[in-house]
This record gives structure tokens, sequence and C-alpha cells, in this order.
């Protein structure tokens, strides 16, 4: 398997021919609105639980189920995506979600809700990892378009949490969820602007399935996907991942449980979720910038760090709006502009026809990430209180990113 060579493996690209426009805006429409159902559920379900009246670690449990089939499917997922067309494939999740968003207030029970979770949590996850993986084959692991990508995705996570939030106090349960599955159709209208290939500028078509073992994991794919950590650089997006995504698990579980304990309405939680997500936006816009001046890998470090410590802090501020507004902008800012840094190490790290296999393995690790920082944090609010969950988990996280950081500083492979 192509990879790229160390020491550069980490350096950005130079400029390549641009990709063709219509699959380019298609894949952004395809974030776009793929990420604002995704987060429109992250903020939605935990107001749901707490209607419910579940308890902290109930509300952990049901928060991390919807990452669990996710980190066991995400690798089967994307080399569905390499071998059957991920155009095709997206678009079955795509319509999956849709359905099955409304069906939660009609089933108010725990039980219920753990077995949506789980179903919904990987079919808009998989959506996820098929616009991923169409504009990594579109760019060819350009850091421009990427973020441009980056900022279509951000937009959805703009929106969606502030229409959701806002929609919940006016419409309540029913009226939130409903909107949520109908806003999932609009995935299905970016992808049928895709084109129908398997790879940008190729001439081979999604192939036919012509077996049911063609639909089934196959322990061959995930050897060869984890095969892929031998690749330095590939195993450090690996664990930068898990780091990134814990920040996010934290913001869009007990974050929000925090908000609504101390007053905050649906549509004020909401907001205060949307502008970390816009402020990624303005993050991912400065990648390219930061690359300029700082090797990408201690990029990605660096702004980690940043993400975790904005959000750890959330009890010190008070509950004052402003010094929220402030937190939450600054954790979505560090966030929007790792995405695109990770993106493009990634693509740079492997060949492109296994782009949709290298993307599942990122996201089995993303979704590791949203598995245990949930759980392991309802656990701990329950022994030791909401507030000071922030402050134990947080500084766990910060400590990895540190040792990390140890470990790439002593590696010749990322040598400047």
């Amino acid at each position: 398997m192509p990879v790229a060579e160390a020491p550069g493996v980490t350096d950005p690209p130079p400029a390549t021919s641009e990709p063709p426009a219509i699959a380019v805006y298609a894949t952004y429409g395809v974030g776009f609105a793929g990420n604002g159902v995704a987060m429109m559920l992250k903020v939605v379900i935990p107001l749901w639980a707490i209607e419910l009246g579940f308890s902290a670690s109930q509300i952990g449990v049901a928060i991390s189920l919807s990452s669990l089939l996710p980190f066991l499917l995400s690798i089967h997922g994307g080399v569905l995506m390499d071998r059957l067309g991920t155009r095709r494939v997206t678009m079955t999740f795509a319509v999956t979600t849709a359905l099955l968003c409304p069906l939660y207030p009609v089933f108010p029970f725990f039980a219920a809700m753990l077995a949506l979770q789980l179903i919904t949590g990987l079919t808009s996850s998989m959506v996820w990892v098929g616009a991923q993986s169409l504009i990594v084959r579109f760019t060819k692991g350009q850091t421009s378009l990427i973020a441009r990508f980056s900022v279509a995705a951000r937009c959805g996570t703009l929106l969606g949490p502030v229409a959701i939030g806002a929609i919940w106090d006016l419409a309540g349960p029913w009226g939130a969820f409903f909107f949520a599955g109908a806003c999932g159709l609009l995935v299905l209208v970016a992808l049928k602007a895709v084109p129908e290939t398997t790879e940008a500028g190729s001439e081979q078509p999604e192939k036919p399935i012509t077996r049911l073992t063609d639909l089934l994991p196959n322990w061959r794919d995930y050897a060869r996907a984890f095969s892929m950590l031998a690749i330095p650089t590939v195993a450090f997006v690996v664990a930068m991942t898990i780091m990134r995504n814990s920040s996010t698990g934290i913001q869009t579980s007990f974050y929000i449980v925090y908000l609504n304990e101390i007053g905050f309405l649906g549509a004020v939680i909401g907001l205060l979720v949307g502008i970390s997500e816009g402020a990624g936006m303005a993050g991912a816009l400065m990648a390219g910038w930061w690359e300029r001046f700082i090797r990408p890998h201690w990029v990605l470090i660096g702004f980690v760090v940043v993400s975790l410590v904005f959000v750890s802090i959330t009890p010190v501020l008070g509950g004052i709006f402003i010094l929220l507004t402030i937190a939450t902008f600054a954790r979505g800012f560090a966030q929007g502009l790792t995405q695109p840094v990770m993106f493009g190490i990634l693509a740079r790290a492997v060949d492109s026809s296994v782009q949709g296999t290298s993307i599942g393995l990122r996201t089995t690790s993303n979704r590791l990430a949203a598995v245990v920082v949930p759980f392991t944090m309802g656990l701990v609010a329950d022994a030791v209180g909401i507030e000071n969950s922030f402050y134990v988990c947080g500084g766990v996280l910060i400590a990895l990113c540190g040792i990390v950081a140890v470990m790439v500083r002593r590696s010749s492979d990322f040598r400047t």
C-alpha cells in the first residue's frame, strides 16, 4: 500500500489541479446536511433524557451507546464505501437516519432510547464517514479545499443546534425529532449531485452487490485497516482523534446537562453549542495559515489541548452567559482548526484507493472516545458531582495529550 515517506509525511502538499466543481460542492452539501442532523440529535437526546427523568449514569449510557456501533463497524462501513461506492452506501444510511428520528417520542422508554441510539448513532455516523471519504478523494489532501468542506460542515453544526433548541422550546420532543428526521432528507438531495464513481476522475462505476457476504464484516478488512497503525502518521492521527473528539464528547453530553441544571432554556443551550460550531468555521479557514509557520502535527496537538481546556473550565464560569460564550467560541475555534489539518495529514499518509478504510479507522477511534467519555463522565458525575467531573475528565485528557506530544517529539518520523 503506497504511503507518504517520512520525515515529510505531515508536510502540507503543493498546489494541484482543481477537482471537478460539481463533486466538491455536492460533497460540501453532504457535510452540511449530515453534520447538521447529527448535531441536532446530540443536543436533543440529553434534553429528552432529562425530560424522562434519567439519572446521570443512565444519560451517560444512552449517549455512549450512540457511538458503540460506529466504534465497532466504522471500518466495515469505510470498506463498503471503497468496495461498493461511497455515494450508494452513504445514501442508504441517510435514509435510515431520516426514518428513525421521529420514533424517539413514540417510545418514551429507556430501553427504546438505547435501541434507537444504537441504530441512529451508526447511520448518522456513516453519513459523516461518507462525506469525509468523498472530500478526501476529490481533493487529494489539499488543505484549502478540505478547509472549505469543514466550513460547510460547520455551517450545519452551527444551524442545527440553534434550530433544534428553539423547536424543542416551541414544539417539544415531537416537533424536535420530526424536524430532525425531515432535515435528514436534505442529505439525499446533496448526494444526488455526487458523481456515481468510486473515486474522483475515475471511470470505474459503483460495483454491483453480487453476494450477501459483500455486505457483511470481514476480519481481513479489519486486519488491513488496523495494519495502517504501523504507519506512524496514521497512528498519530488515530491517537489525536481520540483526544480531539473527547472535547466534543463532553460538550454534547454533560455540558448540555449542566447548563440545563443551572436553568438555561433549550434555545440558549442550542445557541451556545451552535456558537462553538460556528467558531469552528473560522478555525477551519485558519488551518492553512497556521501550517505555513508550524508543522501540522504540532498544530493538531496544540489546538486539541486548547479545545479541552475551554470545555473543562465550564463550571468555573459560574453560568455567566458572556463568559460561556467566549469559552465555547474558543473551544469551537480550536476544534474547527484541527479538522482540516487532521484530514490533510491522513490523506497524505495513505493511498487514495483505501481512503474510505482509513477514514473508517479514524472514525473508529473517534467513536471510541464518544463511547468512553460520556459513560465515564456519567459515573464520575454520580460519584463527585457534575461540576467536578469536568475537572477530572478534562485533566486526564490534557495529560494524555502531553504524553502524545512527548512521543511525537522523540519520533524520527516527525522531526522538523
